[in-house]
């Protein structure tokens, strides 16, 4: 018996050619994601997407988030931006020695960063509690990876929030993971710098308001 969240076409192309007398079970749900998750998705051109990233984690105040990308390449190259602009961020994908995975996965279970960014070979694995914020720095080539990828926040009946960037011909993409999942996705618009300095006014006020 093999059960299996999503059977992509390597391992289906595997079962066609080894067992016999298949016999396959297919659950429906009527909604593939979590309705605690809030969905937005930004038009970004690709050069400007880690100038979109750090203002909204800056807006929404983020200390715990995941940011998928597609490519090995593009996750190192992002946890570097990411620890030189002084977040607490490590990377984790396929082309690691398992020791440094599990490193880096001990870190972000302890809270002792603050981003985990990783290639879709991370994202059935990851059982964090209270991760506020999934990115998609890459939008997923398939919209089965979209579900698992944003089901790692909003869980035990929390509130999370997914955040999609997308450019060009990307937002087609979006409509297909529209019709996959049974929602909408909502488009936002990049805050200002005005709106990141007001945000981080409130956050400061919210903060010396507990300390009172």
């Amino acid at each position: 018996v093999l059960f299996s969240a999503t059977i992509p076409r390597p391992i289906e192309e595997l079962i066609q050619r080894h067992p016999r007398s298949i016999k396959r079970v297919q659950i429906e749900a009527r909604a593939l994601t979590v309705p605690t998750v809030e969905q937005v998705y930004y038009e970004v051109d690709r050069r400007w997407k880690l100038e979109a990233l750090t203002r909204l984690i800056e807006l929404h105040n983020v200390t715990l988030g995941i940011v998928f990308c597609n490519t090995q390449r593009m996750v190192d190259e992002l946890t570097g931006h990411l620890t030189a602009a002084g977040y607490r961020a490590d990377a984790i994908h396929g082309g690691m020695a398992q020791a440094a995975r599990d490193r880096a996965m001990g870190r972000f279970r302890k809270s002792g960063l603050d981003f985990l960014v990783a290639t879709d070979v991370a994202a059935r694995g990851i059982d964090v509690e209270g991760i506020q914020v999934v990115f998609n720095f890459d939008l997923p080539y398939d919209a089965e990876d979209y579900v698992h990828r944003i089901g790692r926040t909003g869980r035990a009946g929390r509130s999370g929030l997914a955040i999609s960037f997308v450019s060009g011909r990307e937002v087609f993409a979006i409509r297909q993971i529209e019709r996959f999942t049974r929602q909408r996705l909502r488009r936002g618009q990049v805050p200002s710098h005005g709106e990141i300095e007001e945000a981080r006014l409130q956050q400061l006020l919210e903060r010396v308001r507990a300390t009172l």
